[in-house]
């Protein structure tokens, strides 16, 4: 009996054995028989799995006996579930399987540990709205992936940035207005701004916390074609993918703590719903407090964002995506340098800036709430053909006290003039007073605390019907796409802005009652000139020291909130109403040629229906406008070198303007044109990517700031900018656990026609400047991350290290004010990390040489000195 079972527990044994010695072949194509590099083919329901070689083919090693389902999935493809079964000890070979490509669905990367180079993400569904190789796309754009993030520790979006190609952060996130609250950076000489989320628009996403970020992609350059007017830039477009539910369970929750009083909470959880496999949840939420490097300010951050996938069938999926945030701050300290006359301080040593300075306090903040949501529905027609529905809203808010620092405000006094020459002693005593006191504001640096009370919404609407298509015309491949787009915007303000005090201050009332003896009346209107102008309590230099004035007697460095709501509940709200809506159609096509030769073209047109304020008809427009585009694509070396160039145009529409005495300013549409060239590589097996580009923009009616009106920007409309320049990124793996990120750019922009043809006349002030908005000249990065290998003694750990910098910015540039010149700046950081497979740790130290730099865009931002993070994350 006891051999017996001894001899049946040893055929068993052996039986298993066998089993998990079984292996399992097959080779990967898309559907014109071309190997595809890098897909995920996993057997269902276990972690045994690999990815396809250089020609294809895949081999999975010890498979069990029985019934399976392998899982083919790949980014830009349609996922296949292939059942097979295995039985006794020879391997099963599959032959050839076909991927489909489609839009990028809720898959995730299953084997992500294994990508050669993790900071490379070099295909994408969202950037021609097609899934696209980089190698076959001659757009050019620049990703930023999460194993970056993870790597650098970052904890907010603006970081995250700096690792992009040739973007520069302009200003700070402030969120005071709905679609206007997130941060600003330069691309390719130009202002743009985060606005697409997973390929649609969406409003204030600064807000977002860098565990939710899938991957950052800045597509290069007006992009309109596929993207149209209302979110597109004309240097380029910020899109941010997010993570999605992926078949099976698992997730992370970290902490991480850092200088500053820094303090973030995070947790990322994926889930089947039910039996059927066919339904997966995932919810990623975060919460972030974190005080500022300055001597007062605050950041406190709620984010949620729930996502579901439901695979109906092998045809439809449907998928639903939500992101809530509330942000609670304090102004970041942004300090405004005077515009329409010359500058006393060229530069932030003159100015005498203590970058330590917030000029605010922890009582005065503005919260901004903000819902994303998406619905899309992906259908596949046939082989060739997929639909793809999309509803996607945003819906944000801004509340509070906005605040900012402006220098040479005391010009606003100069309406006094008028009355200098009344002939009444008493009076004109008065009048000169105020007068050499405002004269003698303008010969330093005295920068005014001006406030605004916000309380504004702004709701967004997108559809979206995209058709695509994968078929052949005679001998040559075809990737269209037909695309149909809605998007509808409405804002609602009540904010109050005005100043109730000021007419009681200095000698005022004296001048008032005089004037109203002398000209029965006119003392009133000057009160209430007084009463239109912001409301400011203080002079400040930039080292935050207060400047006595009889304008302001009462002036202190921190105010609180009950002061201002004392001032504030005596102004009435204004109430302005607007809408705009846009209707557009779309297609663009990718034709293979040859093998090795790719067109792309494609052509949008847009018809956008503009109601301006719902009070005032006299801002109602309409316009039409068309929008091609042009690529070519030569692989040099098939899969491995490729040329391009392509032609981009891109427009925004500018609302008119209703000024206070009934007559109106329209503008045309500011309108771009993209010419560029360059080559794109992919060597060693994805190991080393490569990517050179030369563009040459032209902008014709850019709108600009008046250099000549001082304290109240004019906007004006300037004939041509040009702006040209080079960039270069490069990601690569040399050796394993060793990646490399790297990249720097040039950029030379120039107003090359400053005549306004709306004002008739040529603004010498700014003819042959670089554009304030164009950022520094020179932008560079460089980050290496190693971790070490399984057999050595350092097993689990990992370094990183690396430095982002940028040339002088002249943030102020024109003949009246001057030019005013922000440093240069190299900023090193530095991790160190243990990652095992349930838990990380990580240490970093930001800015280890204790840099003092700036930022700006006709403003001075002090920047973050050294600081210190730590996190720690367990995986389940």
């Amino acid at each position: 009996m006891i051999k017996n079972l001894f001899l049946a527990v040893l055929l068993l044994f052996s039986s298993f054995a066998f089993a998990q010695n079984n292996t399992l072949k097959g080779k990967v194509t898309d559907n014109f028989n071309v190997p595809l590099i890098g897909v995920n083919v996993v057997v269902k329901n276990t972690i045994n799995g690999s990815q396809t070689d250089l020609d294809g083919n895949f081999t999975i090693d010890k498979v069990s006996n029985g019934n399976h389902v392998l899982v083919v999935s790949y980014l830009g493809f349609k996922t296949r579930e292939i059942p097979f079964l295995v039985s006794g000890s020879e391997s099963k070979e599959l032959g050839a399987i076909i991927l489909f490509e489609g839009s990028e669905l809720l898959q995730e990367i299953v084997i992500s540990s294994d990508r050669k180079n993790k900071f490379s993400r070099k295909q994408t569904a969202y950037v021609s709205k097609l899934p696209l190789k980089d190698m076959l796309n001659a757009q050019v754009y620049s990703t930023v992936t999460n194993e970056l993030l993870e790597s650098q520790i970052v904890t907010n979006f603006d970081d995250a940035m700096v690792n992009a190609t040739g973007i520069s952060k302009l200003w700070e996130s402030t969120g005071r207005a709905p679609g206007e609250g997130t941060g600003y950076f330069a691309a390719r000489g130009f202002a743009t701004q985060p606005q697409l989320v997973n390929g649609m628009p969406g409003f204030t996403f600064s807000a977002v916390d860098p565990s939710y970020i899938e991957r950052i992609e800045v597509i290069k350059g007006p992009a309109a074609t596929l993207f149209g007017s209302t979110v597109t830039s004309l240097g380029g477009l910020i899109n941010v993918v997010t993570k999605k539910p992926f078949e099976g369970f698992g997730g992370s929750v970290s902490y991480t703590a850092g200088s500053f009083d820094m303090h973030r909470f995070s947790a990322d959880v994926n889930t089947p719903l039910g039996k059927s496999e066919d339904v997966y949840f995932r919810i990623n939420a975060s919460y972030l407090t974190q005080n500022s490097f300055q001597d007062a300010g605050f950041r406190k951050t709620f984010f949620v964002a729930p996502s579901l996938s439901y695979r109906v069938n092998n045809r439809l999926n449907l998928s639903l995506g939500l992101e809530y945030s509330n942000t609670k701050q304090t102004n970041p300290s942004m300090l405004f340098v005077r515009r329409g006359m010359p500058m006393v301080s060229r530069n932030v040593h003159d100015l005498g800036v203590n970058p330590n300075k917030s000029f605010t306090s922890d009582n005065v903040s503005l919260t901004s709430p903000i819902v994303n949501t998406r619905a899309i529905a992906d259908y596949k027609i046939s082989d060739q053909w997929t639909s793809q529905t999309v509803f996607a809203s945003t819906h944000s808010k801004s509340d509070g006290y906005y605040q900012y620092m402006i220098e040479g405000a005391a010009v606003a006094f100069g309406l006094f003039q008028q009355l200098a020459d009344i002939p009444y002693p008493p009076l004109q005593a008065s009048v000169n007073e105020i007068l050499v006191e405002s004269g003698s504001l303008l010969q330093q640096d005295a920068f005014t605390r001006i406030y605004d009370k916000r309380d504004a919404k702004g709701n967004k609407y997108n559809i979206q019907q995209n058709f695509t298509g994968d078929f052949k015309l005679g001998s040559m491949r075809n990737r269209l796409i037909l695309g149909l787009d809605y998007v509808q915007r409405d804002t609602e303000s009540n904010n109050k802005n005005g100043n109730p005090s000021l007419a009681g201050n200095s000698n005022f009332p004296f001048i008032i009652q005089t004037l109203n003896v002398l000209q029965a009346g006119q003392g009133d209107v000057v009160a209430a000139q007084l009463g239109g102008l912001p409301y400011f309590d203080g002079f400040f230099k930039a080292n935050g020291d207060i400047v006595p004035t009889t304008f302001t007697p009462n002036a202190k460095y921190s105010v609180t909130k009950a002061d201002l709501d004392a001032i504030f509940d005596q102004i009435a709200a204004r109430k302005v109403e607007t809408s705009s809506k846009t209707f557009a159609a779309y297609v663009s096509d990718v034709l293979n040629i040859t093998d090795n030769l790719t067109v792309n073209v494609g052509l949008r047109m847009d018809y956008f229906d503009q109601d301006g304020d719902k009070n005032d008809t006299l801002d109602d427009y309409d316009k039409t406008t068309f929008s091609p585009n042009a690529g070519v694509v030569y692989q040099v070396l098939p899969k491995k070198l490729s040329l391009f160039t392509n032609y981009q145009t891109g427009f925004i529409n500018n609302d008119p303007v209703v000024n206070s005495d009934g007559s109106v300013e329209t503008f045309e549409p500011t309108k771009a044109k993209q010419f560029e060239g360059g080559f794109k590589s992919n060597f060693f097996n994805g190991k080393l990517n490569i990517g050179v580009s030369y563009y040459y923009i032209t902008v014709e009616n850019s709108l600009n700031s008046d250099p000549r009106a001082p304290l109240f920007p004019r906007r004006i409309m300037l004939g041509e900018t040009e702006s040209k320049g080079i960039e270069i990124e490069l990601n690569a793996s040399p050796v394993n656990g060793l990646n490399l990120r790297a990249s720097y750019s040039y950029n030379d922009s120039e107003i090359t026609d400053a005549y306004s043809e709306k004002d008739n006349v040529t603004y010498a002030e700014l003819q042959g400047r670089r554009p304030e908005e164009a950022g520094p000249e020179s932008i560079y990065n460089f980050w290496a991350d190693y971790k070490f290998s399984k057999e050595s003694a350092l097993k689990n750990f990992g370094i990183g290290a690396g430095f982002n910098g940028a040339s002088k910015h002249l943030m102020m540039n024109n003949a009246v004010s001057g030019e005013f010149t922000l440093p240069a700046y190299t900023i090193y950081n530095a991790t160190v990390y243990y990652d095992a497979d349930k838990f990380r740790i990580g240490f970093k130290v930001n800015n280890f040489t204790d840099e003092t730099y700036y930022k700006g865009w006709s403003t001075v931002n002090a920047q973050a000195p050294r600081a210190i993070v730590g996190t720690v994350s367990y995986k389940f």
